[in-house]
């Protein structure tokens, strides 16, 4: 339901978007669809999760670290030892240490970070110039998106854009495995 909704949404920004003369500026159109896209839910088969990730929270929680997204607090309940992690906040590139041990908190974003492996501002650039504007054709455009949960220091290696490009696998080959970083099959 909620898709079709953010569908319906894409349809009637899409057209606008189509429709407004080029010497119109665009920029505020463009964010409100790439905001748009990212409320899209991902198909469960193009939700992935790095081999990194996957350890680290195993090691921390007992929770389902699909269930678990942005700014969500997440519980260390499985650890049996004090550890010290890096933690980031927001983009900062270098993060700092901190130390957890059994029952503190975190928020999800601070170790972990849910990447576009197709980049929304392709699929954006996909939708605007080269997709008819209908439901179905806008549906199978965003069914080929693919989201990864990589921990926040393997995403300062991925870059935004480069090498990356509409082909999962050729992102994936280009971008994930040139910068060691395993998917979970």
């Amino acid at each position: 339901m909620r898709n079709k909704a953010i569908i319906e949404s894409l349809m009637c920004l899409l057209k606008y978007y189509k429709a407004v003369s080029d010497k119109v500026n665009k920029d505020s159109l463009h964010y409100l669809i790439g905001q748009t896209i990212r409320q899209y839910d991902i198909p469960k088969d193009n939700r992935h999760i790095s081999q990194a990730a996957q350890q680290l929270w195993d090691k921390l929680t007992t929770g389902n670290i699909s269930d678990y997204h942005y700014r969500n607090l997440v519980t260390c309940d499985k650890l049996t030892e004090p550890v010290s992690l890096c933690v980031f906040s927001g983009a900062e590139k270098n993060g700092k240490p901190k130390e957890f041990k059994k029952g503190d908190k975190f928020i999800f974003r601070e170790l972990f970070h849910e990447d576009h492996v197709i980049p929304v501002s392709l699929i954006l650039k996909k939708l605007a110039f080269n997709t008819p504007v209908n439901y179905s054709d806008i549906e199978n455009v965003l069914n080929k998106m693919h989201l990864c949960v990589v921990l926040k220091k393997e995403d300062k290696k991925l870059g935004r854009t480069a090498g990356r490009t509409l082909s999962f696998e050729e992102t994936i080959d280009n971008v994930y495995k040139k910068n060691n970083i395993i998917l979970n099959v």
